[in-house]
Order: C-alpha cells, then sequence, then structure tokens
C-alpha cells in the first residue's frame, strides 16, 4: 500500500471513528457530528484521492475544448469553402469548374470535420475508459473498508462517466456511419456534490 492509500485509508478511519463516538439524539439512532471537523476530513479525503478521480472534472472540460475546437475548425473550413465558391461563381468563364471545386471543397470541409469530431470522440471515450478502469481498480481496493456513502458516491461518478461514453460513443458511431449528429450542446458541469 502506498502513502497516499495509507493516508486515505486513516482518513477515512478517523471519519469512522467521528460517526462512532457521535453523541446520539434521544430516542433515535441518529448521531450529532462537529461538522468543521467532517467538512475537514472530507476536504483532505478529497485532498488524497487518486489522481484519476481529481482529473473527472478535468475531462468534461477537455471534452469540450476538443469539439469547441472541431467546431472552429470546421466553421472555418466552410468559411474558405464559401469565400472560394464566390470567387469562382464571378467569373463566368470557368462557371462549371467553380461549381466542382466548390463542391468538393465544402465535401473536404465536411470530411474532415467529421473525422475530427470522430478522432476527438474516439480520445474522449479512450480518457473516459482509462478513468472507468482505475475509478473500478480504486473501488476494489477500498470499498470493503469504507462507509456505505463513500460507496454511493463512487457509483455515482462512474454512472456519470458511462453515460458520458455512452454519448460520446453514439457520436462517434453517427459521425463514422456519416450521420450528422444532432448539433452538440457543452454538457453542463456537474454540480458540486456536497459531503
Amino acid at each position: 500500500m502506498n502513502d497516499d492509500s495509507i493516508k486515505l485509508m486513516s482518513l477515512l478511519e478517523e471519519l469512522e471513528d467521528l460517526i462512532v463516538s457521535s453523541s446520539k439524539m434521544p430516542f433515535s439512532e441518529k448521531g450529532i457530528i462537529d461538522l468543521d471537523v467532517a467538512q475537514k476530513i472530507i476536504e483532505d479525503i478529497r485532498n488524497n484521492l487518486p489522481r484519476d478521480i481529481q482529473q473527472a472534472r478535468w475531462l468534461d472540460q477537455e471534452r469540450d475544448r476538443i469539439i469547441s475546437d472541431a467546431k472552429k475548425e470546421y466553421n472555418r473550413m466552410i468559411n474558405e469553402a464559401r469565400e472560394q465558391v464566390e470567387y469562382l461563381v464571378n467569373n463566368n468563364n470557368i462557371y462549371k469548374d467553380a461549381q466542382k471545386r466548390a463542391d468538393a471543397i465544402l465535401r473536404e470541409a465536411e470530411n474532415h470535420a467529421n473525422y475530427m469530431k470522430y478522432r476527438s470522440y474516439e480520445y474522449i471515450d479512450q480518457l473516459l475508459y482509462d478513468m472507468q478502469t482505475d475509478i473500478a481498480s480504486v473501488g476494489s481496493q477500498y470499498i470493503d473498508p469504507m462507509t456505505e456513502y463513500f460507496n454511493q458516491m463512487l457509483g455515482n461518478i462512474n454512472a456519470r462517466v458511462n453515460q458520458n461514453r455512452q454519448e460520446m460513443k453514439t457520436l462517434a458511431e453517427r459521425v463514422q456511419l456519416g450521420e450528422q449528429p444532432a448539433e452538440e450542446q457543452p454538457a453542463p458541469a456537474p454540480e458540486e456534490e456536497e459531503y
């Protein structure tokens, strides 16, 4: 077990001790704990989580950046194609050649944009797959000694990652099949969960 794992286990035991030693409310199984101490321990746990889990938010931002770059490149190529078409159409002597060239440029731009989208979806899917693998590894190392609450937290993160993978796979399959996916909206940033 590395130092980070030992530190994480120590923090989890500290949180468990805080919960176990909490005062009980009269006529209830509910306990009273010091929220400041609990929040400090949870913050320390967050800071000591494996790097892949800490980078979950970064992956969402990276996905949005890649898709945004692909859209900008697509729009730039479309604008170039339109400018080229206008220039060629204005020369009446070569109207037919201009039309052919414009069609070729538009096809090339669309193919290139689709290829960029497909590659970005594929790249994001690989990142998400790697992250899922690492999350599964973290789960197998820590799930037994952890509380039910921590187990639920990992499950929610994994479900979000899997949903993103499925969306990326669907979009990638559509692009690969030559379908034009609906205008992608950037995924809303996940709301911070309170622990």
